[in-house]
């Protein structure tokens, strides 16, 4: 099914179409929801019928964008619509049950920045230099002509923001800067993202933090650190799993640590989702990959169905081959 198109091509496909639905990955981030509800107030502006349907709620840590009407949750229905526009997901399963039946869609884009990308899609346009899902969502909307009002332009920085450590990760380039002033310029203010995100917390995720801090591990001369989140971690912080998102950079900021994860209990099934970072050396999608995951050179993530000590120690020792590989 790897039938690679241009934007260009997509776009026009989606011009041509009268409704959109959009969807993202399960356990949806900022890339994925900034995106979907930036592309379906952008396309709802030029009269189409566009949603954002996923599998999982909107986290409470971007309950402050302008959602309004346009997500819906849960499984998907019967009903047809002309185009299924999946974003920032690597592949078919990490949608979850919110598409419904691959049938009712007349046509699958598979919009996407991971290099790891299953190319799943009747039409895929995967740019893995692109720094967020949210850039490519930007000039997809401006291919179809689609106006870019305050809110679309609100969601669309906050995606590339979040997907960028806001403008400070290797993948951030002079195309995202150009893009976020586009947003910038259409009504998106910076300190509304960033207040939101750095100066609203509540304080169960400063306690999450003081329990991550307690728990984190050094590994491999220093270079490795981890923290491993037992299933009691949250009930001793008095905290929610909202409150663990972004914790895999305390370990990366410390001097010398190359990778750093976070590894935390799924609470459906047994497991742990593993959150990867690196600096320089390591691609960390190599060593996602051998889960089952994927991602980018720089962040990455996978699950593992093992005990939290074997999960960690496999984890350890794929990242400390890729360190000896690096090397």
């Amino acid at each position: 099914m790897a039938n690679e198109v241009s934007l260009a091509e997509a776009a026009a496909r989606i011009a041509q179409a009268d409704s959109v639905l959009l969807s993202t990955h399960v356990s949806p981030d900022g890339d994925g929801i900034g995106s979907g509800l930036g592309l379906a107030r952008g396309l709802a502006g030029m009269g189409k019928q566009a949603l954002l349907g996923m599998a999982d709620p909107v986290p409470a840590y971007l309950s402050f964008l302008p959602a309004g009407d346009f997500v819906r949750t849960g499984p998907g229905d019967d009903s047809h619509w002309d185009v299924l526009l999946t974003l920032d997901c690597g592949d078919w399963e990490r949608l979850g049950d919110a598409p419904g039946n691959r049938g009712r869609f007349g046509t699958v884009i598979n919009l996407d920045h991971h290099q790891s990308n299953e190319r799943y899609g009747d039409l895929n346009v995967v740019v893995p230099q692109a720094s967020a899902t949210g850039l490519l969502a930007f000039q997809m909307l401006e291919e179809v002509g689609a106006p870019i009002g305050a809110d679309a332009a609100l969601c669309l920085y906050t995606a590339i923001a979040t997907d960028t450590g806001f403008f400070r990760y290797s993948n951030t380039d002079v195309a995202t800067f150009e893009v976020a002033t586009e947003l910038v310029r259409a009504g998106a203010v910076p300190y509304t993202v960033h207040h939101a995100l750095h100066e609203n917390n509540p304080a169960s995720r400063l306690r999450m933090m003081g329990e991550a801090l307690r728990l984190t591990e050094f590994h491999g001369d220093g270079r490795i650190g981890i923290i491993p989140l037992d299933p009691g971690a949250y009930e001793r912080a008095d905290a929610s799993p909202d409150d663990a998102e972004g914790l895999v950079e305390l370990p990366r900021s410390v001097a010398g640590v190359e990778v750093a994860v976070l590894l935390r209990p799924t609470l459906e099934e047994d497991g742990y989702k593993a959150s990867l970072r690196s600096k320089k050396q390591v691609d960390v999608s190599r060593v996602a990959e051998q889960f089952g995951g994927g991602g980018h050179a720089r962040a990455a993530g996978c699950r593992l169905d093992l005990p939290l000590e074997q999960a960690r120690d496999r984890l350890v020792a794929a990242i400390q081959e890729e360190l000896n590989r690096a090397e």
